[in-house]
């Protein structure tokens, strides 16, 4: 049984002017026995691969994945949960710096109360990386512990990277969907179906810096991504209780309202509208023949990214 007790999962493309305080800050994460640290680089054309190369250098348990195929965020994501050996799993994209004490102090409340996944919040700082890299959590955070992981998703909002969950229960959901550009909305649906127990931080555990533009700024790309992350949920979990399912199909309607109204002229005399607003005034049960309708038309939109399959 290996020893270690975290394992991070970055994934990596193009973020050179971002990775030497990235690494320093993730290299510097005091309190642990025996990290390891995974990189799945998704074939950049910068530096990337050489300055993960040259500040790892000497450090044990590294594992560098250097692909020669472009696939996207939630493949090369899988990538790396499938490499891991550590108890717990924590992920981040290449320009996310963690405070230094974070990862310690999540980990000592996961194992405090039993919980399978640990969230904290995010920020988006607006100062350069170099002035991030020695940042630590307030002493005194508050923090809730739910019992009832997937219910407690609909009560807080549970994304972005940075979490940390039992890898057990993150492999169990097969990781990201694979369906799905971006792994932001799909990990922590799907590990909460598994998860005993999950806790939200107030406390910020990921700092942005400056940013020159990513894609969680892309509208449209996050309502499409949001929208197939909630139907996808649904339709591969017919066994969620009813209330689940209710919210879950509230969400996905809601995601596909925002994107019509972001394109139609018309948007409150469209079907969308009526939709949107009958499951917020009613718990609905998911129709799936209209589901389905929407992620066709949520699969045809131009200009999204999508996962390129083999």
């Amino acid at each position: 049984m290996s020893d270690i007790d975290v394992s991070f999962v970055m994934t990596v493309y193009n973020k050179e002017r971002y990775l030497p305080s990235v690494l320093k800050a993730l290299l510097n994460q005091t309190g642990l026995k025996n990290p390891e640290f995974i990189f799945c680089d998704d074939v950049s054309k910068d530096r990337s691969v050489e300055i993960i190369e040259e500040m790892t250098k000497g450090i044990p348990n590294v594992k560098i994945f250097k692909n020669t195929e472009n696939r996207g965020i939630s493949i090369r994501i899988n990538q790396g949960i499938a490499a891991a050996e550590g108890k717990y799993i924590r992920m981040l994209d290449s320009d996310d710096i963690f405070p230094l004490d974070s990862t310690e102090k999540m980990i000592a409340l996961a194992e405090k109360h039993n919980a399978d996944m640990v969230y904290g919040k995010f920020i988006k700082t607006g100062k350069e990386p170099e002035e991030l890299t020695d940042a630590h959590l307030n002493e005194n955070f508050d923090y809730k512990y739910y019992d009832d992981a997937l219910r407690a998703l609909f009560k807080a909002r549970f994304t972005r990277m940075g979490q940390l969950i039992k890898a057990a229960v993150l492999k169990k959901a097969e990781g990201a969907d694979e369906r799905v550009f971006i792994q932001d909305e799909t990990i922590p649906l799907r590990c909460a179906v598994y998860a005993r127990g999950i806790i939200k931080m107030d406390e910020n555990v990921v700092l942005v810096p400056k940013e020159n533009g990513n894609l969680s700024s892309q509208k449209v790309q996050l309502d499409h991504d949001r929208y197939l992350a909630h139907y996808y949920l649904i339709k591969d979990n017919p066994q969620l209780p009813k209330d689940v399912k209710a919210k879950l199909y509230r969400r996905a309607v809601s995601a596909y309202w925002k994107y019509v109204r972001k394109i139609s002229k018309t948007p409150y005399l469209s079907r969308a509208f009526a939709e949107y607003m009958a499951v917020c005034l009613f718990p609905l049960q998911p129709n799936l023949k209209r589901l389905d309708n929407m992620a066709a038309e949520f699969l045809e939109v131009p200009g999204v990214l999508r996962v390129k399959q083999k």
